[in-house]
């Protein structure tokens, strides 16, 4: 095993070919060409940086490069053989190593088996605990230090997971290495460490794919960045030649193309909606921020700076650390979401099918599941007074079912997001907490929804609007709240919203008083 703290100064000659290489790839899921014709070169001893907005096809593209997905169409070459990758671990077997943002560690094991898992060293069939946890410790002290490879994983906190995770790929000493956010749990001092650890990496000659949406990580590490946007890439450019300027207008250079409707000429009615300075574990702090009624409010940012610990803290998912939380004209203390309803919120999640609906269950029996006091009596439902609320819903947001027993799993995705509204506003509520509310739906769905939120604003309501689209955000939204780490960076009015602003305030480049 090569020590990689000191290889920094025997740096690999540059070879011209290509270590793992994609041709015209294609990927589709239902409702959007995630990958559109996308090439790749990864060179040894280089640290690629790809960048774009969320849901640009980067993870897509890391994913089909790792062999957890297939691509539709086009090629994959690895030391210039083309090659079809069966499954990850064909992929590690090749030498292609990937840090998933999600953890894929086993927290039933401990830190030494998580990190040798699939290779573990054997005799006669069987595992060789102490080698085991030798070659783990070798692999890991390689990447950090303070993590004893006895503990049981589960133990650990999240940069520390991090740190495994990135000494499990490693260990199996890929010549590519694909790393997903990588930093997204970690401090400054630690994500120090881990950028001097690619420099050794690299210097070795492993070729190094690096995911970030923050663009002082990416000027740190990158030899060259790979910028995409909606599944294409755009640019394939040295970074030495780039500024974060070029970078963020390669990363939004789109016009305003979808049909949103007129935003509100009037002033907002009283706040519905108050937070007081706001803490939420070590993830969000001391935020303030105000809905009022008859307002669309947009939480923007990039992934992972707490917008969706924020709203689901709302909804009493999260714990909340302190501060205040003021509905109406009354502070609450939202330990559940039984209180949040009674409080008149609703949440609209981001995984419709893990945690807005029930998929085996009926379109009808969805519906009614956050309104069973309106279509009880004594316990028993009211099959008449179900049926009647639940056409009344399926009229009004023109939801496409054959009947109303329809199993929700067979619904498209666009109606089964309308399900999901119609479960919320049979309950009548004064505020909306919406998190990714068009993901994964069509166009025609998304201007349904665009103007079924307007109307609600209308009506009186007040919308929390969290959204990984910022033509959206700008869009839809009479006010933008901009996250970044945990803190708001600024606000700006859905008028004097660009994705230029946006963006230099989710990634930190402006201040808010810029904003």
């Amino acid at each position: 095993m090569i020590d990689v703290h000191s290889a920094a100064s025997e740096a690999a000659p540059l070879a011209p070919a290509s270590v793992l290489e994609g041709r015209g790839l294609v990927k589709t899921f239902p409702g959007v060409r995630a990958i559109n014709e996308a090439d790749i070169a990864c060179l040894p001893g280089r640290v690629l940086a790809l960048v774009g907005e969320n849901g640009a096809g980067k993870s897509t593209l890391c994913n089909i490069l790792g062999g957890v997905l297939q691509p539709d169409s086009g090629e994959i070459l690895v030391h210039g053989r083309p090659i079809t990758l069966r499954g990850p671990q064909h992929a590690r077997s090749l030498g292609i190593g990937f840090v998933h943002q999600e953890m894929t560690l086993l927290p039933q094991l401990t830190v030494g088996e998580n990190i040798m898992l699939n290779h573990e060293p054997t005799r006669f069939g069987f595992v060789r605990q102490r080698e085991l946890h030798t070659q783990a410790r070798r692999v890991l002290e390689q990447i950090t230090h303070g993590i004893d490879v006895d503990e049981m994983t589960y133990r650990l906190p999240p940069a520390r997971l991090q740190m495994v995770e990135i000494a499990k790929a490693w260990s199996e000493q890929p010549r590519i290495l694909m790393l997903d956010e990588p930093t997204s749990s970690l401090s400054t001092v630690e994500s120090d460490h881990l950028f001097d650890m690619l420099r050794a990496f690299k210097a070795l000659g492993t070729s190094i794919v690096f995911i970030s949406h923050r663009l002082d990580e990416v000027f740190a590490v990158a030899d060259d960045v790979m910028v995409m946007k909606d599944g294409q890439v755009v640019a394939v450019r040295p970074a030495s030649e780039l500024t974060r300027d070029d970078v963020i207008n390669l990363m939004v250079g789109r016009q305003m193309t979808q049909a949103f409707p007129p935003r509100r000429t009037t002033p907002a009615g009283p706040p519905l909606l108050e937070l007081r300075r706001l803490s939420i574990g070590d993830r969000v702090h001391e935020v303030d921020l105000s809905v009022g009624a008859g307002e669309i409010v947009g939480l923007g940012g990039l992934d992972g700076q707490g917008q969706r610990d924020l709203v689901r803290a709302l909804f009493g998912i999260e714990p909340t650390r302190s501060g205040e939380i003021r509905v109406g004209d009354r502070a609450l203390q939202i330990r559940s979401p039984s209180q949040a309803i009674a409080a008149g919120i609703a949440f609209v999640p981001d995984d419709r099918k893990a945690e807005g609906l029930v998929p085996a269950m009926s379109v009808a029996h969805n519906m009614v599941l956050s309104y069973l006091r309106g279509v009880t009596h004594a316990g028993i439902v009211d099959r008449h007074r179900e049926t009647s609320f639940v056409q009344r819903f399926v009229t009004s947001l023109d939801i496409r079912t054959p009947n109303l027993e329809q199993k929700v799993r067979t619904l498209s995705g666009g109606n089964q997001q309308k399900v999901v509204f119609a479960k919320w506003l049979m309950t009548d509520p004064r505020v909306l907490l919406l998190d990714e509310p068009t993901r994964g739906i069509d166009v025609e769905t998304k201007m349904q929804i665009y103007a079924l939120l307007r109307q609600l604003a209308d009506q009186g309501r007040a919308v929390l609007l969290l959204s990984s689209d910022m033509l959206e955000l700008i869009g839809c939204c009479d006010r933008i709240y901009v996250i970044y780490e945990g803190r708001i960076a600024g606000s700006l009015s859905g008028g004097e919203a660009t994705e230029e602003r946006l963006m230099q305030l989710g990634s930190g480049l402006a201040a808010a008083g810029a904003a």
